[in-house]
């Protein structure tokens, strides 16, 4: 996690003018005060003596700084109680190695909406998340060929090459976004896991994607090198690589348009479901993806609310990109609060590493005191976050229940994709301070929007680069 913000905050700190507030940090650079203090040496400090080690810099020195630091308090204060839930009691499923995060979120979201649709209740239901990965990385590695070819056709600029940077970083990495999972759902379908089960490289990733990554930079140089009346056909080609590199990896997906049975056990009963299709099955559930729309809280002052905004170069079905509505986090919550109470769960992307017990899943602010044991200061806000890439995006998953006191909402639960052993018993914890500051990203039916944000979806987009902060669920 550190690691993933540093690489995004040394980004803000090499790309001008992309983000407010580039300006200022430009002129600072230039200013002589810089240039003067860059020219002197670092003194030690004076008042500093190496006999001086307090107790609680040795407990530190031996000890994690999470048990140290720990708030009791907040954990008692948040027992795992709800009293408004979504209907639906399901097996908690587990992405692995990998980062399938939003995969295992809409198919998590889609079973409530399924077993609702079928008017049952089987805890065994899942589907199938390496379905959706495969497709994923095959119209992915196409989009990203398109993608270099537009690129390289760009005139030289600064631009140019941040954006050629950039796909070179993160064109096939395992993250992704709504836009992009729905237009996989809306071609492909769903099928359930035991008909397209996890292989070794969807559960451990990494290796598949170093291989696939090297494969499309060589590709890239070959479409660099050839006559233009060409390219179509040696595209077509190289995808055909692909489809054969994938079936490698992941195994050879169902056919799209052949039906298939799949049975399983509902109330110790056998259930089947005959001459499905992944389409069929996808129209069964009742789930309809342009029915539903990303939301997301993006403060920053030259980010308006009620605008709908695109993310530059992040797609991978359509040559569209990916895409949301901006608003204030009131709304955020209330649009979360309205879902729930009509039993749907929500879709949720925020920064799952910050302030947590990892032993409880909770996740408030201050639940670590580590400022207080260090004695240091934060005023930073969630806009200064963002901007510095401090906080950003990094997981999705699926809220399914929240709690209210003398109708103040206090907590919200999730449902997480990372095994029943973490959390409790799979399930987080956010208390509602930490929803404010921490959650980025929900997904909604649309009929919960009202008319400005309606109207938004109308309006011509705002584009945003790809190595913004608040897109960086898809690296």
């Amino acid at each position: 996690m550190l690691e993933k913000y540093l690489k995004y905050k040394n980004k803000y700190l090499n790309l001008k003018n992309q983000i407010g507030g580039s300006d200022i940090l430009t002129e600072f650079i230039n200013s002589p005060e810089y240039k003067l203090s860059t020219q002197k040496e670092l003194s030690f400090p004076s008042n500093i003596s190496f006999n001086q080690i307090s107790s609680i810099q040795r407990a530190i020195y031996n000890n994690p700084i999470y048990q140290l630091s720990i708030n009791k308090e907040i954990i008692i204060d948040n027992p795992f109680i709800f009293n408004h839930e979504v209907s639906g009691d399901f097996k908690i499923t587990n992405q692995k190695n990998s980062g399938r995060c939003w995969l295992f979120a809409t198919l998590n979201m889609i079973r409530f909406l399924a077993c609702k649709s079928w008017q049952i209740d089987t805890k065994e239901l899942e589907f199938s998340q390496s379905y959706l990965f495969f497709w994923d990385k095959y119209e992915r590695y196409h989009r990203y060929l398109n993608y270099f070819l537009d690129i390289n056709s760009k005139d030289n600029s600064d631009l140019k090459v941040h954006l050629f940077t950039f796909i070179c970083q993160q064109s096939l990495s395992d993250g992704g976004q709504w836009d992009m999972v729905k237009e996989v759902i809306k071609k492909y379908g769903i099928v359930p896991k035991i008909i397209y089960p996890d292989s070794y490289h969807a559960e451990n990733s990494q290796k598949m994607n170093e291989i696939l990554t090297e494969m499309l930079k060589q590709d890239w140089i070959i479409l660099s090198k050839e006559q233009p009346e060409n390219i179509n056909k040696l595209i077509q080609n190289m995808m055909e690589k692909v489809f054969s590199t994938l079936i490698s990896f992941l195994g050879k997906p169902p056919d799209v348009t052949k039906t298939f049975d799949w049975e399983f056990l509902y109330k110790n009963q056998p259930k089947k479901m005959t001459s499905m299709t992944p389409l069929k099955l996808l129209e069964k559930s009742g789930f309809v993806p342009d029915d539903w729309v990303s939301v997301v809280n993006d403060p920053r002052k030259e980010n308006p609310y009620n605008t709908y905004y695109q993310i530059e170069y992040l797609g991978n079905v359509r040559n569209k990109h990916v895409g949301w509505i901006n608003v204030d986090i009131s709304r955020l919550k209330k649009l979360t609060i309205d879902s729930i109470d009509d039993n749907y769960a929500v879709w949720v992307g925020c920064d799952v590493g910050a302030h947590h017990n990892i032993d409880s899943g909770i996740h408030a602010p201050n639940i670590n005191k580590y400022h207080e044991l260090l004695e240091l200061t934060n005023t930073m806000t969630k806009e200064d976050r963002i901007r510095f890439y401090s906080s950003v995006p990094s997981h999705a998953m699926v809220i399914t229940a929240y709690h209210t006191d003398n109708n103040i909402i206090k907590r919200y639960k999730v449902e997480n994709s990372w095994g029943s052993s973490k959390g409790n018993n799979g399930y987080l914890l956010f208390t509602d301070k930490w929803f404010e500051e921490y959650v980025f990203q929900i997904v909604v039916h649309k009929k919960y929007l009202n008319k400005e944000e309606i109207e938004a979806l109308k309006k011509p987009t705002r584009n945003i680069p790809p190595w913004d902060g608040i897109s960086t669920l898809a690296s």
